[in-house]
């Protein structure tokens, strides 16, 4: 029996170092501690239980058989996750001296499944298996004497699944960004490829709105900014007449790309004020070259 009462002393040690050395860094809510946790479990393949200050425990689910420790006249709960059904009887080992009993708290999507045990002699040590509509929880329970090793509350948290979570936000975004290109081009004006000039020299070194690409469809110019022009100063565009002398001359913005609805021989795109300004100037060479990439 003393050797018992020793494993689990050893075993709530284990657990409270490894949330201290988890709370290390302070959390706002168990499940900033948790994320981060899972973030650990992703890049080392190890995942630590973690403490919260009312001594709530929430150990990751599916790396090793945790220890729960309870103690005689005490009730120990373990909160299943949010929304989770138990689908069976919870099964022990010993359903003499250790009474299993069922509540739930909260309500629709938001209500949790409390398993309460409670054992009714010290120095008890027994299994729990707990099956759900999610997954079948193996939980090793011990009743220690001394009612300072006792855990009043216990949960888990799911490393594989806050991954999984990320991979799935992370395939939504990309898929979003493909579906976002794919209406550029579509929402773009009707183009003959025919008629398609990229004959246009871009100078100037102000990467911020110097064009991607500039082509024109025999009546109007299209100008293809870079990425950063959807939150950067918009510049004034001038058209320069054959004496040089500047005239402003508006565009539309679609999807990227600004739209003159006229054809000109060269132009000034203008940031800033007078002393300070970036200058970027678009040629027509007039040298015919067909096609979307050259």
């Amino acid at each position: 029996m003393r050797t018992m009462k020793w494993l689990a002393v050893m075993a709530y040690c284990v657990v409270a170092s490894a949330s201290q050395a988890a709370g290390s860094k302070k959390f706002l809510t168990l499940e900033d501690a948790a994320v981060a946790q899972a973030k650990k479990w992703q890049e080392t393949g190890v995942a630590k239980p973690i403490m919260s200050d009312d001594g709530k425990i929430l150990f990751p689910y599916g790396q090793y058989m945790p220890t729960l420790t309870c103690a005689p006249l005490r009730a120990c709960d373990i909160e299943l996750e949010p929304g989770e059904i138990v689908t069976g009887k919870p099964l022990t080992g010993d359903t003499v001296r250790w009474k299993i009993t069922r509540a739930e708290s909260g309500s629709g999507e938001k209500k949790i499944t409390h398993v309460v045990v409670k054992p009714i002699d010290s120095n008890l040590d027994t299994n729990l298996i707990i099956t759900t509509d999610r997954r079948t929880y193996h939980v090793r329970l011990y009743s220690s004497a001394n009612e300072r090793d006792y855990v009043n509350r216990a949960g888990f948290y799911y490393p594989e699944s806050i991954v999984d979570e990320w991979s799935e936000a992370a395939q939504q975004a990309e898929q979003k960004k493909a579906d976002k290109e794919k209406l550029v081009v579509s929402e773009l004006p009707t183009l003959s490829i025919d008629k398609i000039d990229f004959g246009y020299k871009i100078d100037g070194d102000d990467a911020r709105f110097k064009p991607v690409r500039v082509f024109n469809d025999g009546t109007r110019v299209f100008l293809q900014m870079p990425e950063a022009m959807k939150s950067d100063e918009a510049p004034v565009l001038l058209l320069m007449d054959k004496d040089d002398k500047p005239l402003l001359v508006n565009y539309r913005v679609k999807d990227g790309y600004y739209i003159v609805d006229k054809l000109f021989d060269r132009a000034t795109l203008m940031v800033g004020t007078e002393g300070s300004q970036s200058k970027v100037t678009v040629t027509w060479t007039k040298t015919q070259k067909k096609g979307w990439l050259w």
